[in-house]
């Protein structure tokens, strides 16, 4: 218990006990004594609280992200098939401000390894049951979105002489060095996926994604 709850606990106690000494008693000792008790266990509640950094007045939007699983990197492309890349968590419809979203969107983040200071969040943008899309996000100190970047996204193509998908894919190594690799999948499956571009980025100094020049 911290000194300020002791002390609420004590005088609180002397009350009572002044209560109970004067002529104005309108319950016997044991009513007495149940508030006693009451009130140790009213302490105790809000000492686990605290412990488990729940007290009334914390930040709710802090408290939020402290909830948030780690995912270690480095990461490979996994498709819609989020749960396959770590434990994400719902995000609240309130906080979808955070990451630019309107309340009606459907979110679910995970939290990675800081870098330069900055947190750093995958975030999930659950569209339909079969479309999802990917993002990285840096976010500033206050939990509010400082850059991010879409690494996962499938679109339907049409061509003059076909029709298809594509997809952007990822790989992410331990030292946040993003790779994206956008496909061309035809309709027709025993076509190989043509690959379109590839591009990489890294988190720069200011806590934003910067294109780089691929290593080959």
């Amino acid at each position: 218990m911290n000194v300020k709850h002791g002390m609420i606990l004590v005088g609180l106690i002397a009350v009572v006990a002044m209560m109970m000494a004067c002529g104005g008693r309108k319950h016997d000792a044991a009513y007495y004594e149940q508030m006693v008790d009451s009130i140790r266990k009213a302490e105790q509640v809000a000492e686990l609280q605290r412990k488990a950094s729940m007290v009334p007045d914390s930040d709710p939007v802090d408290a939020w992200f402290d909830t948030l699983s780690v995912r270690t990197l480095p990461i490979r492309n996994a498709g819609d098939d989020i749960a396959r890349l770590s434990d994400f968590k719902d995000v609240p419809a309130a906080l979808n401000d955070c990451f630019g979203f309107t309340e009606k969107a459907r979110l679910k983040a995970v939290a990675m390894p800081a870098k330069h200071a900055f947190g750093v969040v995958m975030l999930a943008e659950i569209k339909d049951s079969l479309n999802t899309v990917l993002y990285l996000y840096t976010m500033k100190s206050d939990h509010m979105a400082l850059d991010h970047l879409c690494i996962y996204e499938t679109k339907d193509e049409r061509r003059d002489d076909d029709h298809g998908k594509t997809m952007l894919e990822y790989y992410i190594t331990s030292n946040y060095e993003t790779t994206l690799m956008l496909y061309y999948q035809s309709h027709d499956t025993d076509r190989k996926p043509e690959l379109l571009n590839s591009r990489q980025y890294i988190i720069n100094d200011e806590g934003r994604f910067e294109e780089t020049i691929i290593n080959l």
